[in-house]
Order: structure tokens, then sequence, then C-alpha cells
């Protein structure tokens, strides 16, 4: 291409746009452009006007005075003014030049206005929006109001609600703006958010009953039964301006109400049972305490139960709260792990000497002398001089079939009785009143044949053992 044809298509191409350029710009005008240079003071922006196009660089300055434009941006802004050849604007009106007629336009136009609370006043607010001055009533600052002073000195951007007399009464509404940007917000939203979600949420405020979220500028909650598999979890865990990931449990649009949940966020507590095994011991929480026992829960949220009956080993316990309280921090020993219904069976670890540590077989054909501790329709239950509890079957007992055992025993009384089986795992001793007498009777019975053997047989032993015989017999029929 030679030099002569360069030139003339470039003149044509100039010539082409000069006409495509106007001046037909107002004040309010909505106007988009590419910024062509930027200096000290100002930005100049290509908006395809025959005037110049210029905006103040501080609008682009941020509070650090780093600036976030650059040449070749396209931005949006207001023809704040028209002057001397040059087309001024702004990309927030009060945010650089600002004028009655731009304020009146911007009123007719429903455009938002940026201002500084100045000073409270009753009722309200003084705002200055690029130095006129207008009011904001407190019910129209904010959606949810707080203390006047938390205002002063900050900017926001407002509605124009009123303008009257020339600009000498202008009234403001945050909160109608407020407004209108959450209905847009909802709008977007429902498209994007749904039940099932996992989200990203800035935590707002911690109440006792849970988290006030906010979740793309909406409210949301996380109920405290949420938080965590704990039954209690620990709320200084969180602080307002924490990040949290939670999921999406409810939406209700209508109320734009919307529930999260971090806690089905995090792995189930089971997950975490291979750390655990069983006869190790371990500190954990009381959780909770029912009439059975009690709830011990594990740093993960894993949970464990003791028995009533694995809280004391020498104590007959009628409610867990005789040796421990909910939050009470405990050592326990795990005697059982179910994987099947994910259960874990846990002993108390306390001071008292464990009785059951050194009951063994030994225990078995030998007479104790037991303590009634407590009379029931199946038996009774005894306390062993070793402080190991047995229990008697009501058919190991010394009575007749049909007699009346709560009748025929005391609590508090003593009987001679046989251990005939003991599981010191489970704590299971079984014992017999009958047999400790049959064994009785047998030693008598022996002893007494051994001293009548060395002085010669007699009638009287004769009979004796014919006796014995019969009573054993009837012993053996009841």
């Amino acid at each position: 291409m030679s030099q002569t044809n360069f030139n003339e298509e470039n003149f044509s191409e100039l010539l082409e746009q000069s006409f495509i350029k106007s001046d037909n710009f107002e004040v309010g005008d909505t106007v988009t452009g590419k910024v062509i240079l930027i200096t000290g003071e100002s930005i100049f922006v290509d908006i395809q006007s025959k005037s110049e196009a210029v905006i103040d660089t501080q609008e682009f300055t941020d509070d650090k005075g780093n600036r976030t434009i650059k040449a070749g941006d396209t931005i949006t802004a207001y023809v704040a003014a028209i002057k001397r050849g040059e087309i001024v604007l702004t990309s927030r009106i009060g945010k650089g030049v600002v004028s009655h007629d731009l304020l009146h336009i911007a009123y007719k136009n429903q455009l938002p206005v940026h201002g500084t609370i100045k000073q409270t006043t009753n009722g309200g607010f003084i705002v200055s929006v690029g130095g006129i001055q207008a009011f904001c009533p407190l019910s129209q600052i904010d959606t949810k109001i707080q203390e006047s002073d938390s205002y002063l000195n900050k900017s926001f951007d407002f509605a124009i609600m009123r303008y009257e007399q020339q600009g000498k009464n202008i009234i403001l509404s945050r909160r109608s703006l407020l407004d209108k940007i959450k209905e847009e917000a909802i709008e977007k939203l429902k498209q994007q958010l749904h039940s099932g979600d996992i989200v990203q949420a800035t935590v707002v405020q911690v109440l006792d009953a849970g988290l006030l979220v906010s979740l793309h500028s909406l409210d949301a909650f996380v109920p405290k039964s949420e938080l965590s598999h704990s039954r209690k979890p620990n709320m200084n865990m969180y602080e307002p301006g924490q990040t949290i990931t939670a999921k999406i449990l409810d939406l209700d649009w209508n109320k734009v109400k919307i529930t999260l949940s971090i806690k089905q966020t995090l792995p189930e507590p089971w997950h975490y049972i291979s750390q655990y095994q069983v006869g190790n011991t371990y500190t954990g929480t009381i959780a909770k305490i029912i009439k059975n026992g009690a709830f011990v829960e594990f740093d993960n949220g894993l949970e464990g139960f003791i028995p009533l009956s694995r809280m004391s080993y020498v104590k007959k316990l009628h409610d867990p709260r005789e040796v421990c309280n909910e939050g009470d921090s405990v050592q326990v020993k795990i005697i059982d792990i179910d994987q099947t219904s994910k259960k874990i069976t846990l002993e108390l670890i306390t001071s008292e000497e464990n009785p059951w540590l050194t009951v063994n077989e030994s225990l078995r054909d030998s007479i104790q002398t037991a303590t009634i501790e407590e009379i029931t329709a199946k038996g009774l239950v005894v306390v062993l001089p070793n402080q190991v509890r047995a229990f008697v079957p009501k058919e190991q007992c010394a009575i007749d079939r049909n007699a009346d055992i709560t009748k025929s025993y005391q609590v508090g009384a003593t009987i001679k009785v046989v251990v005939t089986s003991v599981n010191a795992d489970d704590r299971k001793c079984i014992a017999s009143e009958k047999k400790a007498q049959e064994i009785e009777e047998r030693q008598s019975y022996e002893k007494f044949i051994a001293s009548n053997t060395s002085q010669g047989s007699s009638a009287f032993g004769q009979l004796f053992k014919q006796k014995y015989e019969e009573m054993q017999k009837k012993s053996r029929n009841t």
C-alpha cells in the first residue's frame, strides 16, 4: 500500500468518525466510553463526542491512594456538567462535580447519588452530596438501624425521595436503594442457589441460638444444632467476619429465609472410629445423662455410652449424677465397639479399687458370707466380702419353691453362698445359697463319718447317714 493511499484511507476513517461524534449530550445523561488518557488530576474519556469528556481521578483512587483504572478501560458515567466546550463526567453523582440541576435530574430519573453523613439531627442525618446539603430520615438510613453515631463521616449511595424549593429541601433514602438492590440480588440468586448447595458465607453475628451470616449479601442463619456433630458446639470457634463453608438446608424465597448447616459438610463422627480401640482409656466429656447411664463425647463428636452398672466398681448406684454431671471431663475405658449398630460401650475410670481385677475361677465352689443388698422377685443381689456383687436366682435360694422371697429375707442380713459362675469382663457373678448349704452339710457329714470311722461303726452313725441322704434327696427335689 502506498503512502498516498494510506493517508487517504486514514483521512476517510477520521472523517467518518467525525460525523458519528456529536455534542448532543445533556446533564444527567448516562454515557459509556473508553479511557484514552490519564493525567495527574483528570481522566479523559472517549464518549464519541466532539468535545472532551473528563472525569476527576479521585473518583478512581482507593483509600490507599492507588489508582483503580487504566488507559483502555471502559467506564459508565453520568454527565455532571457541560462548560467551556468540555463535558464533565462523574462515575457516581455526588462523588465528583455536582450541581442543583444534576441533582434535580437524578431525582427525576431515579439515579442514585453519593453522599457523606456529616451530623445527626432530630429524626435523622445531615448529608453532604458533593457539598450540597440534604436530609435523610432515621428510618431511611438502613434496613437494620444501628446506633446513630456509627454512621457519622461515612459515605453511602442514596435515592432522592424529594427535591423541593429548587434544591433547598432534598430528602434522601438509603433504605429504598438497599431494598431495590436486595430485590435485584434475590431475583438473580433464585437462579443460582438451590437446596443442597455447598456455599461460602461470612459470619455477621454470633448468637446463643446460632450464627447470623451473610450469603451473597442476603441474611442466612445457621442453627446451633447445625454447627457441629457435638451436642454442645463450641461457639467460641466463630467470630464476625469469619468465612464458613455450609450446606443450604432450606430456601424460602417468599420470606427470604435461608437456613444453612455447617455440620452436614463435616465427616460423620463414626468416620473417626479407627482411632479408638477396645481396652484403651480415653478422655471425654459427659454430654448427656439419662436414667440408665451417661453419654460421653470425644473431641471429634464421636460418642460412647456408660451404663449405670459401669460407673462404679463397688457402689450400687441409682442415678448417674451420684458420680458425674453434664460437662464433666472423665476418663473412660472402651469395653465394646459395635460396628453394626455404631455403638461404643464404656466404663468409667474411678479412684476405687477394682475388685473384678482379682476375680477368677478360684471363687467357684467356695463358701462366701454375703450381705443382701437388694431383694427382687427373681432373686437376691448380694455383696461378697471382696465387694463383688453377685446374683442369687430365686431357685438357688434356700427356701421352699412357693415361698415369698420378699418375706423370707431382709436387706442387710447375711447369708452363705457359693459362687457358681463368674465373668469378670462382663461383671457377672452368679451364686447359690442352696449349694452352700449342700457343701456345709456334706462337710459336716464327712467330718462326722471320719470321726465315727476312727471310733468304730455304730448304729447311730448308720442312722445319721440315712437321714443325711434323705435330706440331700429332699433338697434336690425342692
